[in-house]
């Protein structure tokens, strides 16, 4: 069977725009799952054979029950929290969720998903990377050392809230189409720090 472990960041879309910045990093859930439960710290650690750190942000001893500063689930548990918070009706704001749902093998209707890949979109052109958003319309550079589902959260939500504020100022095209030739231009690599922007 196909174990799975793995970490679901969530923040609090509805209240965001009232919390000031340290409440806003907090998320409502940050847990670390593996498919299986596992009684003992060395359960866990025996079946993993390489945590690919620079893609799922997991560490050895992220999953170590004896050591862990984690908030450890099961995958079960994470599907119960993900299917109550749907019947409770809400938005699933991140990027790339379509891919991320299908992993976990959920379905989330359309209507409840808010996906910075398809809103920072223009048809028929690339899908574009969340670190690359982040740089260009945030000003930020995530993703630095390794993976942070906390951080892809947090950063999708402002990404939001961003798309949010150029649809209503009647920007949004103009900034998609900008952002497309700033992609262009530097063949989709961020720049080095000392180099301007866009």
């Amino acid at each position: 069977p196909r174990k799975i472990n793995a970490r679901v960041s969530a923040r609090n879309l509805r209240e965001s725009k009232k919390m000031n910045s340290s409440e806003e990093n907090t998320p409502i859930t940050s847990d670390h799952m593996t498919e299986e439960q596992a009684t003992t710290s060395h359960e866990v650690t025996s079946k993993v054979v390489d945590y690919l750190t620079e893609f799922s942000g997991i560490n050895p001893g992220d999953l170590d029950v004896a050591v862990s500063s984690k908030h450890l689930t099961t995958l079960k548990a994470t599907y119960l929290k993900l299917l109550y918070l749907l019947e409770v009706g809400v938005k699933f704001v991140g990027h790339g969720l379509k891919k991320d749902f299908r992993v976990i093998n959920i379905l989330i209707p359309p209507e409840n998903v808010l996906d910075t890949v398809e809103l920072f979109y223009l048809p028929k052109h690339r899908l574009i990377s969340l670190r690359f958003l982040a740089w260009y319309f945030l000003g930020i550079r995530i993703q630095e050392d390794t993976h942070d589902s906390s951080e892809d959260a947090r950063t999708a939500l402002q990404l939001y809230h961003r798309y949010q504020e150029l649809e209503s100022e009647k920007k949004l095209t103009e900034s998609l189409h900008r952002l497309y030739e700033t992609g262009r231009n530097y063949n989709w690599v961020i720049p080095d720090k000392g180099e301007v922007s866009h």
